[in-house]
């Protein structure tokens, strides 16, 4: 069985090289790069992703970004949009002051990862805010959802798009294949009165965003192909410059909706959420089928942590396992190639209950690839 430990992207610490030892001590087949929200306003999950978007304003005394709508927005998009269509993947980057865990450094902490930690890193993960839950939290100056203003929202679609893409250009100096994931917390609210979008109108933006960087990232001739994640029978491989891509909803959401994207992973809450999931059989076979994978979120990211140790949290997998193999899921499918996660990130948590979250992440994978 392939079975690997990742996470969701924030910590809570302030300190950039005790949060880069934790995801290197626990995730050391699938690191990520940290998010430090603690550490500064700019690396909250949508600030750090706003830069050089036409007409954003940053507030940071009041905390605040907006797009500015008063003033002519032509000559912003008309910018953005020649940066974009240039390719111009430097123009997208993630700088330094929104994101110190993607320092120059990055390199040395991911071969020092390979020298020194419990195993080779066999893919390396990054992450964007999604388009729908950035677009429904960032407003203009009136507190109108950004969503609702089409020239603006194409932008920010295409904005996030290309900062995944230069995380791949960055990561693909270090010779690892690609995660990136795309999160998407307010998919949590679709389908009621907070979010008044149609189905297309969401699985529109989100594969743009897919397509934007799976055509950047596969190369022919290899075993992996757009849109259709692992082939059956293939094993994690390391050393490719492919990318696959996952969507991370932390709660409870139409999960067939999700299904129908082009996605590759979908990363859900399975402390919490199991039997939400159980709920799409039919959808979540054909997903399986055309080589989709599930990224389990076994682990609570919150002070239920404490309560959990590996036995226990076990458990609640391979019971989750059972259930939708009652269902009908082949028990091979669900088990030949998964990920084990935390059920969301832990910027929120106290430092020692977010290290606990990642240590039982690790040790909750161990034990299922022994059993397996």
């Amino acid at each position: 069985m392939d079975c690997l430990a990742t996470a969701i992207g924030s910590l809570p610490h302030r300190e950039v090289e005790k949060a880069w030892t934790i995801v290197l001590n626990n995730l050391p087949e699938v690191p990520i790069w940290p998010q430090l929200p603690k550490r500064s306003f700019r690396e909250n999950m949508y600030i750090q992703y706003s830069e050089n978007l036409p007409c954003i304003l940053c507030d940071e005394e009041a905390e605040r970004i907006f797009f500015d709508t008063t003033a002519d927005v032509e000559p912003h998009l008309e910018k953005f949009y020649q940066r974009y269509l240039d390719q111009d993947i430097d123009y997208f980057k993630i700088s330094e002051d929104y994101s110190a865990g993607l320092g120059s450094d990055l390199e040395c902490r991911i071969q020092s990862c390979i020298l020194h930690s419990r195993s080779n890193p066999k893919f390396i993960k990054g992450h964007i805010t999604g388009p729908i839950s950035f677009g429904l939290t960032i407003t203009d100056e009136n507190h109108k959802a950004i969503i609702y203003h089409p020239q603006l929202f194409d932008a920010v679609v295409k904005g996030l798009a290309m900062k995944a893409l230069w995380q791949v250009s960055r990561f693909k100096e270090l010779n690892l294949p690609t995660i990136i994931f795309i999160d998407e917390p307010y998919l949590a609210a679709f389908g009621s009165a907070y979010v008044n979008l149609s189905k297309e109108e969401v699985i529109t933006p989100l594969n743009e965003v897919i397509e934007t960087i799976k055509e950047a990232g596969f190369k022919p001739g290899t075993s992996f192909k757009p849109g259709t994640g692992f082939k059956p029978g293939t094993s994690f491989k390391l050393g490719s410059n492919n990318v696959l891509v996952g969507i991370h909803c932390c709660a409870n959401t139409d999960w067939g909706m999700l299904m129908e994207t082009k996605v590759d992973i979908i990363n859900f809450d399975a402390y919490g959420f199991i039997s939400n999931l159980a709920l799409y059989p039919e959808e979540l076979a054909v997903f399986l089928n055309r080589g989709g994978l599930l990224a389990w979120g076994i682990v609570p990211s919150s002070d239920e942590v404490v309560k959990e140790n590996v036995e226990t949290l076990l458990k609640r997998f391979e019971e989750g396992i059972e259930l939708l193999a009652g269902k009908g899921i082949q028990k091979e499918l669900l088990l030949k190639k998964l990920f084990i996660t935390p059920s969301c990130g832990t910027g929120s948590l106290s430092e020692d209950i977010a290290e606990r979250v990642f240590r039982l992440t690790f040790e909750v994978t161990n034990q299922i690839k022994k059993k397996g």
